[in-house]
């Protein structure tokens, strides 16, 4: 975009003024804009123009996630509306999707499930389907006659490696059963195993393989190339009851890590030469958010100011656990629930 009209420095049309391209603009102004936006807005400045994008005065960091707003509606149709609240020290600014699908009258009140690569999986008795809130896209997954526990899905969905693996488990049934398909199946692969009467708390993918990790830290493996089952721990690898609320498992570059709400946090790395849980009292350079899906985040450089903290919700606040002083706070970066009866879990933020 050029900027037509020539000005001399007392604002009369003149003759000496040299015409410039918004692209051209100095480094210092984009500084100044810069300055006014949060990291995750940068992304969009930075897309708007070629020249913008490679100045390096204001990094962007696209490894934070977004914290998403779900909720149904319904009038003469039903619908879905989603709200996406980016990391922002003003977090007031909500991008906004609502649609509407013949199929959601069927799968109105599905809950959401697991939520990995920008992706949705939700379930409502025995349906599930994928969805995906910034495109709009649904992808339909076979009936599944088990009320599963936990589910997780490995890739992208629409990536002809992508797995979904479901898995019950609870105090009440010896048996486990373990649920496997891929996007386009017509039906789901259950195998019912002997188990030991434990409720499983959550599972991840890594490397081919689904971990599954049960009340008191016991540790499974179902591995996916040769569908075998595997259990890598004893029942009890940790003594101490600390499953006073749901614990969280997270993958990150080849190792387990696994977190116990209790007056505070437990956090155990899960030690391959061992096999078996040690208590971690770091958790390097990283943080850790937890939910439907945990993740973890990188934090170093621009991000360093999030290692070794724990992001997690409780009511209707975000709050922040650090691992060096033991304390928790409130986390500003991320709103209030200010709208009751939304479901709220974190998203990996679209690709630009």
């Amino acid at each position: 975009m050029i900027n037509r009209q020539r000005h001399n420095i007392s604002g009369f049309e003149g003759n000496g003024t040299e015409c410039r391209e918004w692209s051209d603009l100095p480094v210092n102004v984009l500084d100044v804009i810069a300055a006014r936006l949060d990291a995750l807005d940068q992304i969009y400045f930075r897309a708007v123009c070629k020249n913008w994008g490679q100045t390096r005065r204001f990094p962007v960091n696209k490894t934070l996630p977004w914290l998403l707003e779900h909720c149904w509606g319904f009038d003469e149709n039903v619908y879905s509306v989603c709200s996406f609240h980016r990391p922002s020290a003003n977090p007031s600014h909500v991008p906004y999707s609502k649609i509407e699908r013949e199929e959601f009258k069927v799968l109105h009140g599905a809950a959401i499930c697991a939520s990995k690569f920008g992706w949705l999986l939700l379930q409502k008795s025995s349906l599930s389907f994928f969805y995906n809130p910034y495109t709009k896209s649904i992808i339909k997954l076979p009936d599944l006659n088990l009320s599963f526990n936990r589910t997780t899905f490995s890739s992208v969905p629409t990536s002809p490696d992508c797995f979904c693996f479901a898995i019950q488990s609870s105090k009440n049934d010896h048996r486990i059963y373990l649920s496997i398909c891929h996007p386009g199946d017509r039906e789901w692969s259950t195998l019912i195993l002997d188990g030991f009467r434990r409720a499983v708390e959550d599972v991840v993918y890594s490397n081919g393989t689904f971990y599954c990790v049960f009340t008191r830290g016991a540790l499974g493996a179902f591995r996916v190339a040769d569908q075998h089952w595997s259990l890598l721990t004893n029942r009890k690898p940790i003594a101490r009851a600390l499953f006073q609320s749901r614990a969280h498992m997270v993958a990150s570059n080849g190792e387990l890590w696994l977190v116990c709400p209790s007056k505070g946090f437990e956090v155990f790395r899960f030690d391959w030469s061992v096999m078996t849980w040690v208590q971690a009292n770091t958790l390097g350079s990283q943080a850790l958010f937890l939910g439907c899906t945990s993740l973890s985040v990188s934090a170093e450089g621009e991000t360093s100011g999030f290692a070794e903290r724990i992001y997690y919700r409780y009511g209707i606040y975000s709050y922040c656990y650090s691992m060096e002083t033991k304390q928790r706070c409130r986390c500003t970066l991320y709103p209030r629930d200010a709208n009751g009866g939304t479901e709220r879990v974190w998203i990996q933020p679209p690709e630009i």
